[in-house]
């Protein structure tokens, strides 16, 4: 069942070499003090804080440039003649810090920024021929602009997919050029539609152990379709183990002697472990629900402090420690599949039973398995990943109360999360 068409974009990475990464430097220098002119300039002109975006801009150049009849501005552009792409850009981003600033002032005054370092964004006119391997971009090589031919290194863009403006982004290590890729969606409808449509739901309950999640997935009659171990868990922590004891080693090794950020390539290992993780655990629940139709994929929420204290006890490198970037890579990968990702809150999911509703009467921790008063029994995982499923169809229900709204009233005592 799908429904109204919409869209997606995602920001694609790619590695970029070129002949002169200096002259890639010296741009972003130029771009950032443009940026910072017209975010002073913004700021001063407090009669254009209520006006749209498009209008800003629109003011802010007849501020600072002079008009088809040699009119002097007001504020003149230091730098004289700016290729205009690449100086709205540089406004438009100026205009966004701004906005930001003016955003916090308004609960906490704060100063201003000294100085703003935004990665220089090329809007069309400031590049051509651009593909999966190569762009020219018009750069500031300090004295002049040059056109440079640059080589890229990543996954090849979508077919179907509109590729936005660019952005150069110096790293420590590497230049990448940042590309947002606008692709559409199956289905762009809202959580109540989908609800009325009576789409499948899948319920997830995230653990501590081999398992990252369990996923179980219902139909608009309460019948469960299939259910998931989403494992990997325990290999996730095994190789954090092995990183952290050669960072414990090479800690010793090295005693109170060292230069720059000692173990850097230990940690970034281990943040890429993160990421690697968190992506292929989200792609395989995203392809479970695509292969069962789902149109809602419901995760728990829980209270803040309750978090806190379970990811502290758990440690930064458990599997339910990845759950925060699961949920995160979960939100957009689902609406690119045409599905909603929504956070349910999880009180009373793990104490009644999946089956029948009676009340959970034990937990056998090492077993995993959890009895209720009936004498149902059930891997108390995903008996949680049932009741929220249930859960959050009740929320849906005609007659019943639109308790979405409340989802962030905080939950006392809501169950664990996988200790």
């Amino acid at each position: 069942m799908s429904g109204k068409q919409g869209y997606s974009i995602t920001t694609w990475r790619l590695r970029l070499r070129c002949r002169h990464p200096e002259w890639l430097k010296q741009t972003q220098k130029f771009y950032n003090l443009i940026e910072k002119f017209y975010y002073e300039l913004f700021l001063e002109n407090e009669e254009l804080w209520d006006l749209n975006s498009q209008m800003i801009l629109r003011e802010l150049e007849l501020l600072s440039l002079p008009g088809k009849e040699k009119r002097t501005p007001k504020s003149p552009l230091p730098w004289g003649k700016v290729p205009p792409y690449f100086r709205r850009a540089a406004a438009n981003a100026g205009i966004a810090a701004a906005k930001s600033h003016i955003s916090r002032g308004k609960n906490t005054p704060g100063r201003k920024a000294e100085q703003l370092n935004s990665a220089a964004v090329f809007y069309k006119g400031m590049y051509r021929d651009f593909s999966d391997s190569e762009i020219t971009l018009k750069v500031w090589n300090g004295e002049g602009w040059e056109w440079m031919r640059c080589r890229l290194y990543g996954k090849k863009f979508p077919e179907n997919g509109q590729i936005m403006s660019p952005s150069v982004v110096l790293e420590a290590e590497f230049i990448m050029l940042h590309v947002p890729v606008k692709e559409s969606t199956r289905d762009s409808d809202s959580v109540k539609v989908r609800m009325k449509d009576g789409r499948n739901i899948c319920g997830l309950q995230f653990t501590n152990g081999d398992a990252f999640a369990v996923g179980s997935i219902r139909d608009k009659d309460d019948h469960e379709l299939a259910v998931c171990f989403f494992k990997g868990g325990r290999e996730y922590e095994h190789h954090c183990r092995c990183v952290l004891e050669k960072i414990e080693k090479s800690e010793k090794s090295l005693g109170s002697v060292h230069t720059g950020r000692p173990n850097k390539k230990y940690w970034m290992h281990l943040k890429h472990l993160g990421e690697h993780y968190a992506h292929a655990v989200s792609r395989e629940i995203i392809k479970f629900c695509e292969n069962h139709d789902v149109g809602v994929i419901a995760v728990p929420k829980y209270d803040k402090d309750y978090s806190r204290y379970v990811m502290g006890a758990s440690g930064d490198w458990s599997p339910i420690h990845l759950s925060i970037r699961i949920r995160e890579y979960l939100s957009y990968k689902a609406w690119k599949a045409g599905m909603i990702a929504i956070e349910v809150n999880a009180g009373g999911i793990i104490t009644c039973c999946g089956s029948c509703g009676g009340k959970v009467v034990s937990v056998d921790k090492k077993t995993q398995e959890c009895v209720c008063e009936n004498g149902h029994r059930c891997n108390r995982y995903l008996n949680a990943a049932r009741n929220l499923t249930k859960k959050c169809r009740s929320q849906f229900e005609p007659g019943e109360p639109d308790r979405m709204k409340n989802e962030e009233a905080s939950l006392k005592n809501a169950g664990d999360m996988g200790n």
